[in-house]
């Protein structure tokens, strides 16, 4: 039995007459210790996927489930790593860390809560910022925490929502190594959203695209026989790897091709002909009575003697 199992899902916002319908008929599942990750456009319901499984949204149609049981509200079950951090930001590193862990582990004893607590931190190479507010970190810093605070819940599955996007390209590398390793340690299940085809062959087992298709619905799934750990530097002379990200960028890129739509639009020209300057610095221009018009240009018959 898949861990996560969704079935022909669908979502859509707003009031009847003016709904937006953001994904249709989604069927996807994650099994236990397996790296997925769902690449697609920005706008696309990226977000609205996850939030089916961490419980946030409910489906209109369809169910989602994890270990065969329906999800009707979000659980610690599911960690979900935000991408703008979420840090309360009153609290150091080890007390946003330890909010999670008092929360959901409460039977636990202080030593044991705090002990658990130093694990995560050691985990995400922070016990040096350790007490320090999230004011006093980097963008990468806070996102480790956001990262150590969730994996502490010890989760079934991991999800990820775009969470290095607001970082530069060179932090964002490192974290997407770190991560990679941590899960490597842990097999925690893990699915990860992402609009960068690179960053999700890197670190998937599984790339699925999102396929625009307004409602989106999930294109094929292809499967990632990278040897891991994977180096970026080679990946970028492997002939497979190459294969892989053409045959992604392709999938997304028809796909948006064919949301594309042709209209004919009358256009009508503005009723104004353009100003006659020769006399700009004249009084005859300062008192002229106003813009001419087309319409103003009518036709007319006089009798002349000759």
């Amino acid at each position: 039995m898949p861990l996560i199992e969704i079935k022909g899902a669908s979502k859509g916002f707003g009031l009847p007459g003016n709904r937006t319908e953001v994904l249709k008929n989604i069927n996807l599942s994650l099994n236990q210790g397996e790296f997925v990750v769902i690449v697609g456009y920005s706008g696309s319901g990226k977000s609205t996927l996850i939030n089916l499984i961490s419980g946030l949204v409910k489906p209109d149609a369809g169910e989602a489930l994890i270990e065969g049981k329906k999800i009707t509200e979000p659980g610690p079950d599911r960690g979900l790593v935000f991408q703008n951090y979420s840090l309360l930001p009153w609290l150091t590193v080890e007390e946003n860390i330890a909010l999670a862990v008092d929360e959901v582990f409460r039977d636990w004893t202080k030593e044991q809560r705090v002990a658990h607590v130093k694990k995560y931190i050691e985990m995400v190479k922070l016990t040096a910022a350790a007490h320090k507010l999230p004011k006093e970190l980097s963008g990468g810093m806070r996102q480790r925490v956001s990262v150590a605070r969730t994996l502490a819940m010890q989760p079934k599955v991991l999800l990820l929502d775009e969470p290095l996007s607001a970082l530069d390209a060179l932090t964002r590398a490192t974290l997407q190594d770190e991560i990679s390793d941590i899960w490597r340690e842990n097999l925690t299940t893990v699915l990860w959203i992402t609009n960068d085809p690179d960053e999700a062959l890197l670190l998937a087992d599984r790339v699925i695209p999102l396929l625009p298709t307004s409602p989106a619905t999930l294109g094929e799934p292809m499967v990632v026989d990278l040897e891991r750990p994977r180096d970026r530097k080679t990946l970028n002379h492997d002939p497979k790897f190459k294969k892989l990200r053409t045959q992604l960028i392709t999938t997304l890129l028809d796909a948006k091709g064919r949301t594309k739509s042709k209209t004919s639009v009358k256009l009508t020209m503005p009723d104004i002909l353009p100003e006659d300057l020769t006399y700009v610095n004249s009084l005859q221009f300062l008192t002229r009575s106003g813009p001419k018009r087309r319409s103003d240009n009518k036709r007319e018959e006089v009798e002349v003697a000759v």
